[in-house]
């Protein structure tokens, strides 16, 4: 009961604002980087088996039952709160 309604609170304070489209972007293309850099390696040395890791890499985690999409999400919050934390600073750190 109570618990539950924190949880959807904390989901829409965190998650459902207009800024985390971005967020959610970026943590995708990180969650992607495996994938991504066996391209760049695969281009660079002209050997498809990169290309084949990059797109089982892909498949595997487009699989029904992964949590890709759970994954990038925390990805997104992490990096949302390491963006906070880095341009606002912190007030603990403050003397007065």
């Amino acid at each position: 009961g109570d618990f539950m309604q924190k949880v959807w609170q904390w989901i829409k304070d965190n998650i459902f604002v207009k800024d985390m489209f971005i967020y959610i972007l970026i943590g995708a293309i990180i969650f992607y980087i495996p994938a991504w850099g066996a391209i760049v390696v695969g281009f660079v040395l002209n050997n498809n088996y990169y290309y084949g890791f990059a797109g089982t890499y892909v498949l595997v985690w487009a699989g029904p039952f992964t949590p890709t999409i759970p994954a990038i999400m925390a990805i997104a919050v992490f990096v949302k709160q390491l963006y906070i934390r880095l341009t606002k600073g912190s007030d603990d750190d403050e003397t007065v």
